[in-house]
C-alpha cells in the first residue's frame, strides 16, 4: 500500500470519484484519512478461498462506479481486481513490488497469464516484453552523515503487521543489545510477547508510526518495503531484521533479496539475528536519508495516458536513474 500510495500521489488533482479498495487496519484508516475508501475483507498470503471470495467483491464494486484504470501493487487482491476489471472493459495496470528483486511474484505470475492486465517491474534487470521496466520508489535516495554524535536514547522496532508470522528472532536479537539507559517502543504485529521493557504495541497508525520515527535516534525493522519507504520518507536510515522462511516467519524469502537491495543501494543497515555487533545502532544514529530531487532522467510508470479528468490526460511519472533524455 505504501508503493501505491506514492504512485497514487503522483497526481496532482485526482478525481474524487476515485476509489481506494484495501483492507481495514489502522495503517489504512491512517495513511487514507479523507480518501474515498471501500474496506474489504482480508485476503490473506496464498489465500486461494479468499482470493476467489473477492472476485463477487470486486465485481460489485467495479460496477458501482465508472472507473477507467485500475492499478495494483498485489498482493492476492490484485489477482481478485484486475483481470475482472479488463474483463468488464477497465484498464488493469500492475507494478510488481518493490520486494520481487528479480522475479515476479506467485501473484505477478498468475496476473501476466491474462494479456489485458499491463504489468511492470520496478528493477531494470528481470524487464522483458511482458513485464515493463517502469523507474524505482527507491531512485534518487542517498545517506548522509548527520554530523556530531548522536547518543542512543531513543529507539523504535517494527516487526510489520503480517499475519500470522512470528519474529522472535528479531525480538531477542534487539532484547540482547538495547543499551540500558534507552526507551524503547515496541510495534510486534503477530508476536506477542511478555518479557519487553518500553512500550510494546500490536499495531499503530500510519501517521503515529511516521512520528515515532522522527523522534527516535533509530529505527530497526522488518525488511518490509512499506516500513523502509516509511523509514526513508521520515529522516531515518533503517536497520533492517530480515524473516526467513526457514524458521517460518514468512512465506518465502524474498526479504532477504529486498535487503541485499536495500543494502547494496546503502540506503539501511543489517541487523546481526544473533544479538551482536550493536554498534549498528551508534552508526546508524548517525546518518539520514537524502531524496535528490530532479536527478537523473524521467521514466514513465507506466508508459500510458490516464485520463484524471474531463478531457484532461496526465501520465504516471517517476523519478528515476536512466540514460534517457528529458521528456
Amino acid at each position: 500500500m505504501a508503493e501505491l500510495k506514492k504512485i497514487a500521489d503522483l497526481y496532482p488533482d485526482p478525481d474524487p470519484e476515485s476509489m481506494w479498495v484495501t483492507f481495514d487496519t489502522p495503517q489504512a484508516q491512517s495513511m487514507l484519512a479523507g480518501h474515498n475508501v471501500h474496506f474489504i475483507s482480508p485476503v490473506g498470503t496464498r489465500d486461494v478461498l479468499g482470493t476467489l471470495r473477492t472476485l463477487l467483491t470486486a465485481y460489485r464494486i467495479l460496477r458501482s462506479g465508472s472507473f477507467d484504470y485500475v492499478v495494483s501493487t498485489g498482493a492476492a487482491v490484485a489477482v481478485s481486481f484486475l483481470p475482472v476489471a479488463s474483463a468488464m472493459g477497465v484498464r488493469a495496470l500492475y507494478v510488481e513490488s518493490l520486494a520481487r528483486t528479480h522475479a515476479a511474484s506467485t501473484t505477478g505470475r498468475i496476473l501476466g497469464l491474462f494479456p489485458a492486465v499491463r504489468t511492470y517491474t520496478q528493477y531494470e534487470r528481470w524487464a522483458n516484453d511482458r513485464w515493463k521496466y517502469a523507474g524505482s520508489v527507491l531512485d534518487n535516495w542517498e545517506v548522509r552523515s548527520r554530523g556530531g554524535g548522536t547518543p542512543v536514547k531513543n529507539v523504535l522496532i517494527s516487526l510489520g503487521t503480517i499475519q500470522p508470522y512470528r519474529f522472535d528472532r528479531a525480538v531477542d536479537a534487539m532484547k540482547a543489545m538495547l543499551p540500558d539507559d534507552c526507551s524503547v517502543t515496541w510495534q510486534l504485529g503477530a508476536t506477542s510477547r511478555h518479557d519487553l521493557r518500553g512500550a510494546a504495541h500490536r499495531e499503530l497508525p500510519w501517521v503515529e508510526m511516521g512520528q515515532l520515527i522522527r523522534e527516535a535516534d533509530v529505527f530497526v525493522c522488518h525488511a518490509g518495503v512499506g516500513s523502509v519507504l516509511q523509514a526513508l520518507d521520515n529522516g531515518a536510515v533503517p536497520v533492517l531484521a530480515v524473516r526467513s522462511a526457514h524458521y517460518g516467519e514468512h512465506v518465502d524469502d524474498h526479504q532477504e533479496h529486498f535487503a541485499r537491495e536495500i543494502l547494496s543501494r546503502g540506503l539501511g543497515r543489517a541487523l546481526e539475528l544473533s544479538g551482536s555487533g550493536n554498534g549498528v545502532l551508534d552508526e546508524v544514529a548517525q546518518l539520514e536519508p537524502h531524496k535528490s530531487v530532479g536527478k537523473g532522467a524521467a521514466t514513465a510508470l507506466p508508459p500510458v495516458s490516464v485520463r484524471v479528468g474531463a478531457d484532461q490526460l496526465r501520465s504516471f511519472w517517476s523519478r528515476g536513474r536512466g540514460s534517457q533524455g528529458e521528456p
